[in-house]
């Protein structure tokens, strides 16, 4: 059972649901890929496989469009640093730098592109604790128009640099794929893992996701029920 116990400055180390129907988007990714949930608070629960974090799923806050969407989070040793440097790289902070129990800080922004990206500055060194199997987390891709521009931002903030097969890598390790287009909202995307991605696929759509790219070329990527995207690759 693959456990990653640290993660390296500038790579993903949390995503979030956070949706506008709790208990809709809990019932469904539980059908789907077999999780269990914690509650943290009120408006904040834990995703579990096996007993060990898969990630996050948080109530939409009143007065915001009805759209579920998955948020990724970057590491940081410093949020408050993280935020000015942000701002100065051509960024905008929505949520400075907040509290998040004792558990560490968070912050929300959206980079040059129009990619909305979280920042996590951890009180402990896990986030996402199970990875790389099926029903985990087993990868992330940011979807923007210009893969240079990101570069740009992320090579600044934290010192990705972009490989020859679209791979953004941190110190030679890669941690996300870069895939360039015009279509859908620019994003950074979890891919969660299967056995058998195309069964995956099939079933998430019987259970009300949407297919928006077939999956030829890059893993297929779906939009549940609620406008929430995500990947799905082979694991296992």
């Amino acid at each position: 059972m693959p456990r990653r116990t640290g993660y390296a400055i500038g790579a993903p180390c949390w995503a979030d649901c956070i949706t506008p129907d709790l208990s809709g988007s809990r019932e469904f990714y539980s059908a789907l890929l077999g999780w269990e949930f914690v509650t943290e608070s009120p408006d904040y629960q834990l995703a579990v496989l096996d007993g060990e974090v898969i990630g996050g799923f948080g109530a939409a806050p009143a007065g915001l469009p009805p759209l579920a969407a998955w948020n990724v989070y970057l590491a940081t040793e410093d949020a408050d640093h993280c935020c000015t440097r942000v701002g100065l790289l051509g960024g905008r902070v929505v949520m400075p730098p907040v509290p998040a129990g004792e558990n560490g800080r968070l912050l929300l922004a959206v980079d040059p592109s129009g990619v909305t990206v979280g920042f996590w500055e951890g009180a402990r060194a896990e986030g996402v604790v199970l990875a790389d199997e099926p029903g985990a987390i087993c990868g992330h891709e940011l979807r923007v128009p210009s893969a240079t521009r990101a570069e740009d931002f992320y090579g600044s903030l934290f010192g990705y640099r972009l490989g020859p097969e679209g791979e953004f890598t941190l110190d030679g390790v890669p941690h996300a794929r870069v895939v360039e287009s015009d279509q859908g909202r620019p994003c950074w995307l979890p891919h969660f893992g299967a056995a058998d991605p195309a069964e995956t696929v099939r079933q998430a759509v019987g259970l009300g996701a949407r297919l928006v790219r077939p999956g030829r070329e890059q893993p297929p990527v779906l939009r549940d029920p609620w406008g929430a995207e995500f990947g799905v690759v082979a694991a296992g």
